[in-house]
Parts: structure tokens; C-alpha cells; sequence
């Protein structure tokens, strides 16, 4: 069970969390936690009035107590064994109270109504065969101060029989906390409040500990971003420089084209690496050598443009069909969601929406520039129904809950499609403008059709105003990403590199010859790439992989673009 937002979890974080069926980062409260404990039976009225008015800071509704007082509104009564602290928490009602529960009342029967105990080992054993009816058994293990690892968690009753798991997290054998609420309100047959935005959890398939114990490994210590893929991408780029320096003539061109796929396809060797699952280190090594290696095979088997429209086509491919076919690989990957954090369980990370939001437009503008006889339409036509299906492949909450990526995409494709139509400004303006309303249109159906809320589990609202005050905090929040980054180093050289593309416009435009839907996917890939700066809360970061993806696009058609002195060459890349 995933313990909080974030690392480390207070446990009394978790506690509380529980208690209220809902959770937000540390940093959207106004205030920290205050230290919390049940005296007796109660929290002290002073530090459950700081609580409830840190509950109220936070940008969606939080009510600590609500699982003690949805029970209550039924007669149905909530106990905590005496002696138990800082657990009793998610016994506490709305008003910071806490029932105590008699010495002899659990075990050995304990009577109805939910009750909060604690047990060893072989307690619980006993508590599961003294099991009746509908009765149901939930164990977590007490949080470590602080902790930022997963919890284990084991539920008894009818109806489990087989691996937990939750709608919150889409993922064999994991739950989060949140989860325990709604599961709790549904065995009791009481309405579940809108403020709870877990999942009743649900069994599926058989207990297996081998892949539990892969599972909470690969969360609990992920590889590192920084070793798996920034130390791969430094090395090749330092060895294309190298090589360009040793023989520009020869080697420059080359090395850049290799650079350019190494880097598309190492979110590829990265679903590999999620695959089997293997120390950091190997890991490493997966990526950065396996990414030159099929680059290599791409350069030596395809020619000119196709080699990056080939290299787009598997990367981008092979994540959307993992996670339409819910195999489960993306949310194991290093650039994929961030379950270690309780950020993201499902679906694709941001770094990978940032990077694939440049790889449609960029790999669909390469493929249409590697013939000769797509007309303008036919190339409108590709751009726009290839965002369409990344859309629907990564946006809708069932897949992947990426409203970002609704955005992005139809952005890409729109500037790619007027400019390959070469229509008027206002025309450009029109379509820049409805395409993206279009998608989100089309996210909001495909959310209805499959029974996938949008506004609660997309934007975290349930009306109009809310929605409008969550995007301007999304805002905000983007605003603080650029001013604090987190990679200030990698910001400045991207903001350097943007810099740079708009001195040298005009000489980057005269690389792509007269391939203009190559050059119009690229361009597309730059729109994405400055909306998406703006419209994520990770704007900052996500600035940086388009960035980069975008620049070895650059020096990719720089390699395939024709030397001063050589014969004129066709689309094919051949003379």
C-alpha cells in the first residue's frame, strides 16, 4: 500500500489520510502538520483545530474524521482498542474523538462495527479464523516514522481471494491508502462521500509473493533518473562532439544522426529495462548501449527521413500499446508514473508525455518528407489523425489520466497541419484554437463512455468554478516550476538552446530543403513544446525533455540535409 503523497510520509499523515478518503501533497496545505496524538478520547482540541483548518488550505475538499463520520450518520459505531495512539486516528471522527473500545470486547469476538486493534503475528491469525459472515479483515503494518516505503497490507473476508488492487492504482498487488476508506463504507452498504477519492479495493488473479516482492523492490527503490537515463544521453552526446571534432566531414553528420535515434529510442530500452526488471547499474547499461545499438540497425537498414519516422513510430508505439493493453510495463519504467511517490500509479509519466508530444509531430513530419507523393491535404490529414490516436492512446482516465496530453498533441498536430496547408493566419488561428477544445471534447466522451469521471479523477473538480480555480493553480504552480527549478542547470542550457533555434531560424528551415512536412512536424513539435511549458504543473521540467528531443531532431535533419558541393538529392535521400 503506497503510504502518502510524496517521501518521507508522516505516519500520522497516512493515519489521517485513511481517515478521509483523500489526500494532497504536504506542499498544498498552508501550514505543516502539527503534532498529533489520541489522549484518552480524543485529539487535544487545540491541535485538532490547527488540522481541521490545514484541511481547510488544501485546493480540493478534505474532511479528517469523514470515513468515522460516514459510519456514524448510519448508527454504525467506530471503536479503537485503548492503548492505541497515534493509529486511533483513523478511528477520529470530525470532531477529533476517538470511542474506546473495552478490554474484552476484541478479541475474541469483536462486535459490530468497525474496530481499530492492534495484533501480532499470531493475533492475527486468529482474528482471520474467528472470521463470520461478511465479516472483514484489514492488516497494514504500523508506518516507521517517516517513511518513505510501502506498506504491507492483507485483507480477509468474503469476496478476497486473490492479489489487492484498486481502481486508484490499475496495478496488480498494490493499493494506496486512500483505498481503505471506500472499501470499508462498501462492505458496511453506506453511500460513499464525494469528498473520498479512493477506490473500494478488489482482488484479481492469485497471491503471488515473488512478483509482490519484484513490485515493492522496483517502487520502494526505483533506478535513478540521473544514472539510467542523464548519464547515457551526456556520453553519447559527448562522443558525437568528439567525433564531429576528430573528422567533421566524415564523422559530424553520422554521430548526429546517431545521437538523435539513440535518444528516441531510449524510452524503448527503458520498457525493457521495466520488463526484467534488473539493478541499476545493468539497467544502465541497457539503455546506453541498447539505444545506440538500434539506432545503428535503423541507419544501416532505413534511409534519410524514414530512420527517424521509424524510430518515433516503435518508441511511441510500443508505450501505447502496453498501456492500452494494460500489460503493465509503463508504470515500471523509469521515465513512466511515479508510484514510489503516489503521484501517478498508471497510465504515462509526464516525461513521457513530454517526449512523445515532440516524437508524433517530428516522426509523422519524417515519414511524409521521405516521399514524394503525399499532397498537402494527405499530410494534414496524417498529422491530425495521428495526434488523435495518441490522444485517445494516453489521455482518457481509463488509460492513463493525462489531460495534458489531450492538450499537447492536437497542439502539434494543428500548427503542423496549417503549415503543411500553407493557409492563412486566420485560418491557422481558427484551427489553433479549436483543435485542442476538439480533443478535450473528445477526452470528456471517451471519459463518459468509460465510465471514467474526468473532471474528478483528471483536473480534481467537480464543477465549472472548481475546475477554473484548480487550472489556476495548475498556473501558479508552473509559474513556481521556472522560477525554483529543479534542474536549473538543464533549464538554462534548454532556454540557451531555444535562443539559439530562433537566432538560427532561418538556417535550421534551409536544412529541411524542400521537405515541408518535415519541417512543418518539427515546427508542430515546438508549438507542443511551448504550450506544454505552460498548461503543466510540471511545465519547468517537462520544458527540458522537449527540449532536448527537439535538439537531436535538429541534428538529425542537419545529418540528412545536403553538403555544399554534393549533387542534389531526392526525398528518398538518395542522389
Amino acid at each position: 500500500m503506497n503510504p502518502g503523497f510524496g517521501a518521507p510520509v508522516h505516519p500520522s499523515q497516512t493515519y489521517l489520510d485513511i481517515s478521509q478518503g483523500t489526500r494532497v501533497l504536504d506542499d498544498s496545505y498552508d501550514r505543516p502538520l502539527p503534532k498529533l496524538s489520541v489522549d484518552g478520547g480524543r485529539v487535544p482540541k487545540r491541535r485538532w483545530r490547527k488540522q481541521t483548518r490545514r484541511a481547510e488550505s488544501a485546493p480540493i475538499a478534505v474532511i479528517p474524521g469523514l470515513l468515522a463520520g460516514a459510519l456514524d450518520a448510519y448508527h454504525i459505531p467506530v471503536r479503537a482498542e485503548r492503548g492505541i495512539n497515534r493509529p486511533a486516528l483513523i478511528a477520529v471522527d470530525e470532531r477529533g474523538r476517538v470511542r474506546r473500545m473495552q478490554n474484552d470486547q476484541c478479541p475474541p469476538r469483536c462486535p459490530v462495527g468497525l474496530n481499530l486493534v492492534r495484533a501480532t503475528h499470531r493475533e492475527l491469525r486468529d482474528l482471520v479464523r474467528l472470521q463470520r459472515g461478511r465479516d472483514m479483515l484489514i492488516a497494514i503494518r504500523e508506518p516507521p516514522a517517516a517513511s518513505g516505503h510501502q506498506l504491507p497490507i492483507g485483507i480477509a473476508g468474503r469476496g478476497f481471494d486473490g492479489g489487492l488492487t484498486s481502481d486508484s492504482t490499475r496495478t496488480s498487488g498494490f493499493v494506496i491508502s486512500t483505498d481503505i476508506a471506500p472499501t470499508v463504507l462498501e462492505r458496511f452498504g453506506v453511500d460513499v462521500p464525494e469528498e473520498i477519492v479512493g477506490n473500494p479495493i478488489r482482488t484479481e488473479g492469485a497471491v503471488e509473493l515473488g512478483p509482490l516482492r519484484d513490485l515493492d523492490r522496483r517502487i520502494s527503490a526505483p533506478p535513478q533518473l540521473g544514472t539510467v537515463v542523464g548519464a547515457p544521453i551526456l556520453l553519447w552526446l559527448l562522443a558525437a562532439v568528439f567525433a564531429g571534432l576528430a573528422s567533421f566531414r566524415r564523422a559530424g553528420r553520422p554521430a548526429a544522426a546517431m545521437f538523435a535515434l539513440s535518444v528516441v529510442y531510449l524510452p524503448t530500452m527503458l520498457l525493457v529495462g521495466a520488463a526484467i526488471q534488473p539493478t541499476e547499474a545493468v539497467e544502465a547499461l541497457i539503455a546506453g548501449i541498447g539505444s545506440p545499438l538500434a539506432a545503428g540497425l535503423t541507419l544501416a537498414v532505413v534511409r534519410g527521413y524514414a530512420a527517424m519516422a521509424v524510430a518515433c513510430a516503435i518508441t511511441v508505439g510500443f508505450y501505447a500499446v502496453d498501456v492500452v493493453a494494460g500489460a503493465g510495463l509503463t508504470p515500471l519504467s523509469v521515465l513512466g508514473p511515479n508510484p514510489a511517490a503516489g503521484l501517478r500509479f498508471y497510465g504515462i509519466g509526464t516525461e513521457l508525455e513530454a517526449a512523445f508530444a515532440t516524437m508524433v509531430p517530428i516522426g509523422v513530419g519524417a515519414w511524409l518528407g521521405s516521399k514524394s507523393d503525399r499532397s498537402p491535404r494527405f499530410a494534414a490529414a496524417a498529422f491530425i489523425a495521428a495526434a488523435l490516436l495518441a490522444t485517445v492512446a494516453f489521455a482518457p482516465g481509463r488509460f492513463g489520466a493525462d489531460a495534458g496530453a489531450a492538450i499537447v498533441f492536437p497542439v502539434g498536430a494543428a500548427v503542423a497541419a496549417a503549415m503543411t496547408l500553407q493557409l492563412s493566419r486566420r485560418a491557422m488561428v481558427i484551427i489553433f484554437a479549436v483543435l485542442p477544445v476538439g480533443a478535450l471534447l473528445l477526452l470528456v466522451v471517451a471519459s463518459a463512455v468509460l465510465d471514467a469521471n474526468l473532471t474528478q479523477e483528471i483536473f480534481g473538480a467537480d464543477t465549472p468554478g472548481e475546475l477554473g480555480d484548480d487550472i489556476a493553480e495548475r498556473l501558479r504552480e508552473t509559474g513556481k516550476g521556472f522560477v525554483d527549478p529543479v534542474y536549473p542547470a538543464l533549464l538554462l542550457v534548454s532556454t540557451l538552446l531555444v535562443v539559439l533555434g530562433i537566432r538560427f531560424r532561418r538556417t535550421i528551415a534551409g536544412w529541411f530543403g524542400d521537405r515541408l512536412a518535415a519541417e512543418a512536424g518539427f515546427v508542430g513539435a515546438l508549438a507542443a513544446t511551448a504550450v506544454g511549458a505552460i498548461t503543466n504543473e510540471s511545465g519547468a521540467s517537462l520544458f527540458i525533455v522537449r527540449t532536448i528531443v527537439c535538439t537531436a531532431a535538429v541534428g538529425f535533419f542537419w545529418a540528412r540535409s545536403p553538403r555544399v558541393g554534393d549533387p542534389p538529392t531526392g526525398r528518398d535521400g538518395k542522389p
